[in-house]
């Protein structure tokens, strides 16, 4: 039995014995159901109330925007608190303190919360935030944790329209696993004010600033090479035995145990049902039939841990998977014994980890086509770039023109005439938008014939990057309308100064508001339907009412908006009082008419009231009395105007303290937040599911015996739309219907 070249790492990939590594009842064993008695997902709001005291209680939680408007904060409902206060870079410990709150009035509408936050295709996408919220529950309802971790890789989530043309995909994907592992064995799931540093591998000057990087360089001392190895090595040997130490550690504790062995059990199960695929695949001729059987294989092989590497070199998980797999025969002929009580010997670890790749992780990685397996071995011309996965495309798309330029060329050809696909449905709206400004104006370079130049190259990388932008975004879009349409809406983006610039929208992890108001108007514009396509209203100091022409690209589309005047203030008011409403005047517009539904995309810091411009003038002394918001100001304005003011959706996207204009049952009003185009499915679709007449069939059978079918047609009744209503819409999908309350 020969060592493996592994063996001469420093790591120590060793693991203790794990006992319940082998016993699928691991985590009664380890994590005891504790009592609860479940209730239902309740139909009518959180909880009784009283309008006198409703009203008591309101006057003690009005607040001020930091431009002096009046607003709330709390919705009066903790459950929707937490489903507005959860949006990207809340602090830990407002996530903690959320959670808690909004657990002791609905938890099992709490825990379909904390997966909205993950969910790709019907949620927020927001991983971060996820893993976090998902440390609360593991902190506080540990067995409801683990029980419902599978819901993570499991593919509940509907994709198509057409019932043909319907898959599932999970809310997640099987990464998210080996992050959650690695955090929790650092401690650092949270509460955290600042980004996981496991997450995140700060340098230098991420840690103070630039210049300080730049100095550094400029003066680096001479130094003996061998020396620094040699320290480099030290500090490498004493890494890993801090690592290994603090892993036996955590190892002790029953619940990271039941983490650790719910993981590596999940990854090792998968894998030994795809390397079972792969060998009846192999046995196939080449074909149609070997085709779709390689099209059953998961993605597991390409996210499963490689021996070490990160995951690994903090948790030994391959260690455990190795272990598994080699349990379950799925490794193939072994002198290696395993007896579940003993831990196995490094030596033996090692020969199991080196099978676990050879034989699992090779095989299914090639078979699925894994674009950085090509990469890092200098294969460029063999990826299959239609196979290359939506954050993969849009950061090695340069990488990809560079060392395969032909290839990639015909491919986007292939791409722009719709005969081949590229992935970007995962893609968040704004990323597109900040990697498509700044092509578009690399792009606008001119190159000298005589005096080629860097610019010249970074011109030619620049046109490709827009063509792929362009051809995600579309790809993006249509994810969206597959959701049904959207009908009578328009989009209200604040560009105002406290968003930020559209030109140096984000900075390191941090983005700036005005990148996703921008985007997401963006989507709903295109995503609309006649007449309301193509077009959305801005406003800052004033509004203005903007059109796209269709022909442009997304690039030009934000450079020619970008270009508008954009001022400091934040008058939404303006929008309606000075906009909407005097042109209906004007026009003497019916009713019925009326735009029915406005999104507003902003950081919800509006500027002071004008009272006056509602038809009324406020006295002083009543201010203490009547407490107004911007939202009560347009609908009063409205209604003296004899109009209803149409739904509007609060989309918050900015950071800090939060701030609400309304309570949770206001009708007409909802409140939404994230970065997500899937948020917005959540408003799409209603006109046909409108028109889809249910009905109950019963036989009628007359006095002489003979019968006949009885269709009663029912109507639909009209759903309420108020903050609490579409929040609760939005945690009612399908694909939550798995998750349930434990403890």
């Amino acid at each position: 039995m020969s060592a493996p070249a592994a063996i001469a790492s420093s790591q120590n990939v060793t693991i203790p014995a794990i006992p319940e590594l082998y016993d699928a009842n691991f985590l009664d064993r380890l994590v005891p159901v504790s009592n609860y008695e479940g209730t239902e997902i309740s139909s009518n709001t959180p909880k009784p109330t009283n309008p006198f005291m409703e009203a008591l209680k309101s006057s003690s939680h009005q607040v001020y925007t930091t431009n002096n408007a009046r607003a709330y904060d709390t919705t009066s409902s903790a459950t929707l608190d937490a489903f507005h206060m959860l949006r990207p870079f809340t602090s830990g410990s407002d996530i903690y303190r959320c959670l808690g709150k909004a657990w002791e009035e609905d938890p099992e509408m709490t825990l379909r919360m904390i997966w909205n936050l993950r969910s790709i295709h019907d949620g927020k996408g927001e991983k971060e935030l996820f893993y976090q919220a998902w440390g609360w529950l593991y902190k506080n309802h540990p067995r409801t944790a683990l029980d419902n971790l599978p819901q993570l890789v499991k593919p509940v989530c509907r994709i198509g329209k057409r019932k043909e043309e319907v898959q599932l995909a999970p809310h997640g994907y099987w990464k998210d696993l080996l992050n959650i592992l690695c955090l929790a064995a650092l401690d650092q799931l949270g509460p955290l004010n600042e980004p996981a540093t496991f997450l995140h591998c700060f340098t230098p000057a991420q840690l103070h600033n630039r210049y300080y990087e730049r100095k550094s360089k400029m003066k680096k001392p001479v130094v003996d090479t061998e020396a620094t190895e040699t320290e480099a090595r030290r500090k490498r040997e004493e890494k890993n035995v801090r690592l290994h130490n603090n892993l036996i550690v955590k190892l002790a504790e029953p619940k990271f145990r039941a983490l650790y062995i719910l993981v590596a059990r999940l990854f090792a199960e998968k894998l030994a049902g795809d390397i079972g695929t792969l060998d009846r695949v192999d046995a196939l001729p080449t074909g149609q039939e070997r085709n779709e059987f390689v099209r059953r294989l998961s993605l597991v092989s390409k996210w499963a841990p490689t021996p070490g590497l990160s995951h690994d070199r903090h948790s030994n998980i391959s260690s455990a998977i190795a272990q598994l797999l080699h349990y379950s025969h799925s490794l193939g002929p072994s002198r290696i014994s395993l007896v579940p009580e003993q831990g196995l010997p490094s030596l033996e670890t090692h020969i199991l980890r080196s099978y676990y790749r050879r034989w699992i992780l090779t095989p299914l990685r090639e078979a699925i086509a894994v674009p950085e397996s090509l990469m890092s071995a200098n294969r460029w011309k063999e990826i299959i770039y239609s196979r290359v996965a939506s954050q993969c495309m849009k950061n090695n798309m340069i990488r990809f023109y560079a060392y395969d330029p032909e290839g990639f060329e015909k491919y986007m050809s292939r791409v722009e005439s719709g005969s081949r696909t590229i992935s970007g449905a995962t893609l968040m709206p704004h990323e597109l938008v900040t990697d498509a400004i700044s092509a578009y104006r690399a792009s606008l370079h001119i190159p000298h014939p005589k005096k080629p130049s860097l610019k010249d190259m970074k011109k030619r990388q620049a046109d490709m990057q827009l063509r792929v932008v362009e051809a995600q975004w579309r790809t993006m879009l249509d994810r969206v309308k597959e959701a049904g349409k959207l009908d009578n809406a328009l989009a209200i983006c604040d560009v105002s100064g406290s968003m930020g610039s559209i030109t140096m929208s984000r900075s390191g992890d941090y983005v700036q508001p005005i990148a996703p108001a921008v985007a997401l108007s963006l989507v709903l514009a295109q995503i609309a339907q006649p007449p309301f396509d193509n077009s959305f209203i801005t406003f800052s100091s004033h509004p203005q009412f903007v059109q796209i022409d269709p022909s442009w690209s997304l690039g030009e589309t934000i450079d020619k908006i970008s270009q508008a005047d954009w001022g400091m203030n934040t008058n939404y008011e303006a929008v309606f009082l000075k906009l909407l409403l005097p042109l209906a005047i004007q026009h003497n517009i019916k009713p019925d008419d009326m735009i029915k539904r406005l999104f507003v995309f902003s950081d919800m810091q509006f500027d002071e009231s004008c009272p006056s411009t509602a038809g009324y003038v406020r006295e002083p002394e009543d201010a203490q009395i009547i407490w107004d918001t911007n939202h009560d100001v347009i609908e009063k304005a409205y209604k003296e105007a004899g109009y209803e003011v149409p739904q509007i959706v609060y989309w918050n996207l900015g950071y800090g303290a939060s701030t609400t204009p309304v309570a949770y049952d206001r009708q007409g009003v909802a409140i939404m937040n994230g970065f997500s185009p899937s948020v917005l499915k959540v408003f799409m679709g209603e006109e046909e599911n409108d028109d889809q007449e249910t009905g109950e069939e019963w036989e009628k059978v007359d006095q002489d015996g003979e019968s006949e079918t009885i269709v009663e047609k029912t109507i639909k009744e009209e759903v309420e739309f108020t903050p609490y209503s579409v929040m609760k819409k939005a945690l009612s999908k399908a694909s939550y219907d798995g998750l349930v309350v434990v403890d």
